[in-house]
C-alpha cells in the first residue's frame, strides 16, 4: 500500500458517505490528537504519539469541544474552591 492508495481509498469512502472534499486524511490526525486530549491522556504522551518535537505543535492540532472546555473550567474552579476552603487539601 502506498500513501496515494490510502488517500484514494479515503476519498472514495468520504464521497460514499457525503463528507466534504476538504476533509482529508490529515484531518484524521487532528481528530486523533483531540480525542486523546479529551479522553484525559497526558499531553507529553499525545505529543510522543504523533511525533511532534514541541508541545506547541500538538496544541495546534487540538480542537477540543465546548463541552470539554466547560468541564475543564468547572474542575479547575472546584479545585480552587476546595483549596481556599481547606488550605491543607
Amino acid at each position: 500500500m502506498s500513501l496515494g492508495s490510502f488517500g484514494d481509498a479515503f476519498a472514495a469512502a468520504r464521497g460514499a458517505v457525503g463528507l466534504p472534499k476538504e476533509l482529508g486524511l490529515h484531518c484524521l490526525r487532528h481528530s486523533y490528537v483531540t480525542h486523546l486530549i479529551e479522553a484525559g491522556y497526558d499531553l507529553a504522551f499525545v505529543q510522543t504519539q504523533v511525533g511532534h518535537s514541541y508541545a506547541s505543535t500538538t496544541g495546534l492540532y487540538t480542537s477540543v469541544s465546548s463541552d470539554f472546555k466547560q468541564k475543564t473550567v468547572t474542575q479547575m474552579i472546584a479545585r480552587r474552591i476546595t483549596t481556599l476552603e481547606d488550605p491543607d487539601a
